[in-house]
């Protein structure tokens, strides 16, 4: 956050999950015959979409607890299901991402589980995606000058950063997804779990590979070139 604000930012909105009350997802998916972000439960998450749909950069920060992230991280995830309400994926099309995550253990798999899930979820929406990592069991990372450091310059390179504009389209049939980025859009159909997403993936001769490493989508950003042009202007 310092680096954002000495960059000059100062339209900075913080939260914090303990402080809100955020109840789980019904998956009644109401919200998606809204014809904008929101939900049908009444909690503090009305506040929250429209500050998502504003924000050009979201951060999350969390420990890692059992294998994975927070419950009260898990919640709110759940809860972003309201934000495709109107325009789908575009609603975070073109965002930044950071996830900072902290954890006691060394464990090769929790840590990996976590930054894994943003990886897809980030790759199927269309958002960058930067990791800030910290193996907590030597010491707090406030006595950390290095991981400070690396905080603070990438808080700094986002200060005046605006999402760019979306240019391309999904090809899938019945997807509305559009992308900043023929690498964007690689990503999304890597990652997009739907029936006519997979159907794209095999009628290219392509694995599921998901967004595991980033051989798929690579592949996908490859066959792009030829195929996706930019929409009309």
């Amino acid at each position: 956050m310092r680096g954002l604000r000495d960059g000059g930012e100062t339209e900075i909105k913080e939260r914090f999950l303990n402080d809100m009350e955020v109840r789980p997802c019904l998956g009644c998916w109401k919200c998606l015959e809204m014809r904008e972000p929101g939900c049908v439960i009444d909690d503090d998450m009305t506040e929250v979409y429209p500050e998502l749909m504003e924000a050009d950069l979201i951060i999350f920060a969390t420990p890692i607890y059992w294998w994975h992230i927070a419950g009260q991280m898990k919640v709110f995830l759940d809860r972003m299901e309201g934000l495709l309400a109107g325009n789908g994926p575009n609603n975070l099309s073109g965002k930044a991402l950071v996830l900072i995550v902290t954890h006691l253990v060394e464990d090769p798999d929790g840590v990996e589980l976590a930054i894994r899930t943003f990886r897809s979820i980030t790759g199927w929406a269309g958002m960058s995606l930067d990791v800030i990592r910290y193996y907590s069991a030597d010491d707090h990372v406030s006595e950390r000058e290095e991981k400070l450091d690396e905080a603070y310059r990438l808080g700094r390179s986002y200060a005046g950063w605006e999402a760019p504009e979306l240019i391309f389209k999904c090809m899938v049939e019945n997807c509305v997804g559009m992308f900043s980025s023929v690498e964007s859009l690689a990503r999304h159909l890597a990652a997009a779990a739907g029936l006519n997403h997979r159907t794209w993936r095999s009628d290219h001769g392509l694995q599921d590979r998901g967004m595991a490493d980033d051989e798929l989508w690579n592949q996908i950003a490859s066959i792009l070139k030829d195929e996706s042009t930019p929409k009309d202007r």
